[in-house]
């Protein structure tokens, strides 16, 4: 009987010890996400996409443009930012320009309504209300979390010339994690020209 005792004894202490040893095992961390990147990048034919940043100075507002290549556009201004962000602006005040971005299930971001992903616009441009005070600008953001996988959307249409001169040109810049893409776009009222759209997978 003692030597039963004895032995669960033995095999207690020797368990306590194996877990005390385990406590003191370094566990390495897991290794680190790799960063946001664009793949299979699909753009208009034409169109150059700048992707080298040359900081210009401080950021200039409603330019949809990284100014100080920080890999935020548009920061400072009344804008949402995130680490998805994709900004459009012109200067044509009358012009009446959308950004429609789809994400990977399809789903258009709206003003004010969180796709499932995350994604939302927070401007659209031109109000009648006169809340752009004609710097148009629109702009679509990840509201919270990691960007949904998969393959994105984004088109830029021309909706109404009105009194402005064709073509409109239109800065297109998007952020991808920390770093930002931007490209001039051409759009005229014709089902060749009234729209542009850029494609890529996460």
């Amino acid at each position: 009987m003692r030597g039963a005792r004895a032995g669960a004894r033995r095999a207690l202490g020797a368990a306590l010890a194996a877990l005390l040893l385990a406590g003191c095992i370094e566990v390495p961390p897991p290794p680190p996400k790799p960063p946001l990147e664009p793949k299979n990048l699909k753009v208009p034919e034409g169109v150059g996409l700048e992707m080298a940043c040359t900081p210009t100075g401080v950021e200039l507002c409603f330019d949809a443009r990284d100014n100080n290549c920080n890999g935020v556009i548009d920061e400072g201004c009344g804008l949402h930012t995130g680490i998805l962000q994709f900004t459009i602006a012109w200067e044509e005040a009358e012009a009446d320009v959308d950004l429609n971005v789809y994400d990977p299930a399809g789903e258009l971001a709206r003003v004010g309504e969180p796709t499932a992903s995350g994604l939302m616009k927070d401007r659209d441009c031109p109000r009648v209300s006169g809340e752009c005070q004609e710097q148009n600008v629109e702009n679509v953001f990840l509201t919270e979390g990691e960007p949904a996988r998969g393959r994105y959307r984004v088109v830029v249409r021309l909706d109404k010339l009105n009194d402005a001169t064709a073509p409109v040109r239109v800065r297109l810049s998007a952020r991808v994690g920390q770093r930002s893409y931007s490209m001039a776009l051409d759009l005229s009222p014709s089902p060749a020209s009234e729209e542009k759209s850029v494609e890529f997978t996460l």
